[in-house]
């Protein structure tokens, strides 16, 4: 599963939303550039970028960026200049901004988000904060682009998302899906885009691709992985009704909890052809959060006992969850076992084991959620056990989030009875992204300048070539 990188806590919306960048406008801008650095806590501290974009010396826009988190291009909602004083407003993010010019071309000011007041003294720079990701394709393309909104049973839209089609023809069609939480159609995260890396090669090599937005977030948020694979039964549809895709195999491509989701919809759906499992998952949930919780603790610097304490309260935790349907009662139950649990601690315990009052809140929120309790107890065998089409499912041996040595077993107890062609392969030094990594953890995926090892670029395509040659038989 993939984890939110809540790298510092203001910022957190911006995993949970869609931020495009600002739309290219024709006319010439000039761009001028400020940075500066937010302290949230006496230890904390996280690098703002701001750009301002002139047309004929008026100012008619802003962006910002945060470095540190690997996001770049935030469009201002308004921003204006009035007697050397700026004001820049971010509404998506509840933010502002306010700042007075300073004799060195800077903006002394304040930053606030949510009612909460930082200092930010901004310095002017003659370049703006840049990444290198150079498997990120850019325009023009070799093939079609298009942008394509699938309608519900009542032809309102429902899905938005871009398909890309080559200019001879296709083999088949893929439709991609991605992990959890709230993402956008390229499943971009600390500045790579996947998906639009993973559309971009398959289609140069014969594919029709189809990559899509999660739902709008008031739809999202009441959603299960089990509604998430009645929308692909919605995109599949769509697709087998109309030429050429319905003369072609069709199948999915799911990452993480999309893994999952391509499982389920493909056990229940006869005309899918095949799917791709990228970190997916194969045993129960479970054991995916105590695998994550056990590395991650270690990861932070806890102590052994500080490990086994926080391996213990989880285990009782997931024991309530498997145990109580009733979400009212799952949370009396929780509030119970945590204040026993935490009553002798004091607060930097508290603090270090991830359990002072707001992270037990976020906690509790997370844990009665209908998508929690919904994807907590789906055991994947029960599908591996009716699917009939083809799957390859690989992982990475440095995967922090999902463990390939434990759930690559699982789909290959099930390769031989779904076809012949099924695959399973875990690839060294490759993490949750497929990146060729050194240590495998959240912070390092923005550190890397690869998005996805070409050596499983190449596997997808081979694999891929096979199974729809087949399927022309």
């Amino acid at each position: 599963m993939r984890i939110r990188y809540l790298y510092l806590f203001f910022f957190s919306l911006l995993f949970s939303s869609h931020l495009f960048l600002g739309a290219q406008n024709e006319q010439p801008f000039v761009e001028r550039h400020w940075e500066g650095v937010l302290y949230p806590t006496k230890n904390d501290s996280l690098r703002i970028g701001l750009t301002l974009f002139y047309c004929n010396d008026t100012l008619v826009k802003a962006e910002l960026d945060s470095p540190d988190q690997y996001i770049y291009g935030i469009e201002a909602s308004s921003a204006k200049i009035q007697n050397d004083t700026l004001k820049v407003v971010i509404k998506k993010l509840r933010a502002h901004f306010i700042g007075t010019l300073d004799d060195k071309g800077g903006y002394q000011g304040f930053f606030v988000q949510n009612f909460r007041r930082m200092a930010l003294n901004l310095r002017p720079l003659n370049f703006r904060f840049q990444i290198k990701r150079p498997q990120e394709p850019h325009e023009p393309y070799p093939y079609q682009v298009t942008e394509l909104n699938i309608p519900d049973l009542e032809g309102k839209p429902l899905i938005n998302g871009t398909l890309t089609y080559p200019e001879e023809g296709c083999k088949g069609t893929i439709i991609l899906i991605s992990g959890s939480g709230w993402q956008d159609r390229d499943e971009a995260i600390m500045g790579h885009k996947p998906f639009k890396v993973i559309a971009d090669y398959l289609t140069r090599a014969g594919y029709a691709v189809y990559r899509y937005d999660d739902a709008e977030p008031v739809r999202f948020q009441k959603m299960t992985t089990l509604d998430f694979a009645e929308d692909v039964q919605t995109i599949v549809s769509y697709f087998k009704q109309q030429d050429p895709y319905s003369q072609r195999p069709i199948g999915l491509l799911g990452h993480s909890e999309g893994g999952l989701v391509a499982l389920i919809a493909a056990a229940e759906n006869n005309e899918i052809d095949f799917i791709i499992s990228l970190a997916g998952v194969g045993e129960n949930f479970t054991q995916t959060l105590l695998y994550q919780a056990e590395l991650y603790a270690k990861n932070e610097g806890l102590s052994d006992q500080e490990v086994e304490a926080t391996l213990e309260i989880s285990s009782k935790i997931y024991k309530l969850i498997s145990k109580e349907k009733n979400p009212g009662k799952l949370g009396k139950k929780f509030d119970k076992l945590m204040a026993k649990y935490t009553k002798n601690m004091n607060d930097e315990e508290k603090k270090r084991l991830g359990l002072t009052p707001l992270e037990l809140y976020q906690k509790r929120s997370t844990l009665l959620s209908p998508w929690f309790m919904t994807i907590f107890k789906i055991d994947p065998e029960r599908y591996l056990n009716s699917l009939k089409v083809p799957f390859f499912a690989l992982n990475g041996d440095k995967d922090t989030q999902v463990n390939g040595k434990t759930h690559l077993p699982v789909f290959e107890k099930y390769r031989k009875s779904s076809s012949p062609f099924s695959k399973v392969k875990l690839y060294p030094n490759l993490n949750h992204l497929f990146q060729e990594c050194e240590t495998g953890f959240l912070e390092e995926y923005g550190q890397i300048e690869q998005t996805i090892s070409p050596e499983v670029l190449e596997d997808l395509v081979q694999w891929l070539n096979l199974i729809c040659q087949e399927n022309k038989k």
